[in-house]
């Protein structure tokens, strides 16, 4: 871990200072209207109580109310702690406008193993996930390293795959980002060798107006999958005492709240989400379909229209709960930190996670940075789609500017 040594006092001084943030703000805010010749003074209560708690379900809560194992229940809560983290951090990174720009040392920007140039916001995310996270799991692998780190949990139950900030080119632009992870039981002789099929759990985070979380449980296609959505209000009142500002303080799990307790992708949908920009390279099959949707000429009859915001987890967000499809033709994103643990949410969704000719979850990785195309949406649409045929685009490297 290159940056993790001299990252990290940077990474725990930004949280104390999104908390802190968060602490100060008023439980009401006064509001002036001007109707004539008069003004009126408004209060607004935020209601910072505890009693609206009382009503909810809280992440912990749910998995327990899932029998789901003790040992696995500590790893989720654990990523969304980190998630909560890499949240307030998010929230002030326009203020801090070092950490939206690039790397550089020497002059040179650095580069991650994927090639990308890295933001210090990559780094730091990267830092809170395997600080959060470490002693529980028995390892780890991330996107922004090369090889995988060890875990310090001594019975070595499960390992984690995570892209720890996934759309952080969007960073200086505000544009919604998140983070992805996948459990599965750890292979002592070979960590991450397993299909997505292994996987127990997955999960992503979405930062954008709200911060969501939402997680899939038990084998592929179990069913049970679910969103939370982190409370604010609550999480003021667990940050309330000074003891509760260090970085590895578990205080965030119990302020996801259970806002969709039965996540259910739509069979069909009319939303399809790619770079049109890039029509041009696409094979003969997607520029069919594509060319199609639009008039309502494929065999479902739909007329599709376009979404999409240039970041996976938001674009698979709206997908799984509109219905369409979304992802990349090239062979661009990863299949164990991205392609495999979101197939498995839309899976537990009734959706599929699909390369353009096989199952996602059934693809077997050959090393720790493999990558795939993906298609992940509404089944029927991405049935569509393979029908069609010659929908993957072979492997080509943009530009960034």
């Amino acid at each position: 871990m290159r940056f993790l040594s001299d990252r990290l006092t940077l990474a725990g001084l930004l949280t104390i200072s999104a908390i802190k943030m968060i602490k100060s703000f008023p439980s009401t805010l006064t509001f002036t209207t001007c109707t004539n010749t008069q003004s009126h003074k408004t209060n607004l209560s935020l209601g910072f109580s505890s009693k609206a708690s009382t009503m909810t379900t809280t992440l912990p809560q749910y998995l327990h109310e899932q029998n789901v194992d003790q040992k696995l229940v500590l790893i989720i809560c654990a990523a969304a702690d980190a998630c909560v983290n890499i949240s307030t951090q998010l929230a002030r990174l326009p203020i801090l406008t070092d950490n939206i720009g690039k790397i550089e040392e020497g002059g040179r920007m650095n580069v991650n193993v994927q090639g990308e140039v890295q933001k210090p916001m990559d780094v730091i995310a990267n830092e809170i996930f395997i600080t959060s996270v470490k002693e529980y799991v028995a390892a780890l692998a991330s996107e922004e390293e090369e090889e995988f780190v060890i875990g310090t949990c001594e019975d070595g139950t499960y390992e984690i795959a995570f892209d720890p900030l996934d759309g952080s080119s969007n960073l200086d632009v505000s544009v919604p980002t998140g983070t992805i992870f996948g459990i599965a039981p750890h292979t002592p002789n070979k960590p991450f060798s397993s299909s997505g099929r292994a996987l127990v759990a997955a999960g992503y985070a979405v930062y954008s107006s709200s911060v969501d979380l939402v997680i899939s449980l038990g084998p592929s296609g179990s069913s049970r999958a679910a969103g939370f959505t982190l409370d604010p209000l609550l999480l003021h009142s667990r940050t309330n005492d000074d003891t509760h500002t260090n970085l590895n303080t578990n205080t965030g799990s119990d302020c996801f709240i259970l806002s969709r307790p039965n996540m259910n992708c739509p069979n069909k949908g009319q939303f399809y989400s790619l770079n049109d920009g890039r029509e041009p390279d696409w094979p003969q099959g997607l520029q069919r379909w594509i060319y199609d949707a639009k008039r309502g000429q494929t065999p479902s009859g739909i007329t599709y229209s376009s979404r999409y915001i240039c970041s996976l987890c938001a674009d698979v967000h709206r997908t799984l709960i509109k219905g369409g499809w979304a992802g990349n033709p090239r062979p661009h994103l990863r299949l164990l930190y991205e392609a495999a643990p979101l197939s498995h949410v839309a899976e537990a969704c009734g959706a599929r996670g699909s390369s353009g000719t096989m199952d996602l979850l059934d693809i077997v990785p050959t090393g720790l940075h493999d990558r795939t195309s993906v298609f992940i949406g509404s089944t029927c649409d991405i049935a569509e789609l393979e029908e069609y045929g010659d929908v993957q685009q072979p492997a080509k490297k943009y530009t960034q500017y």
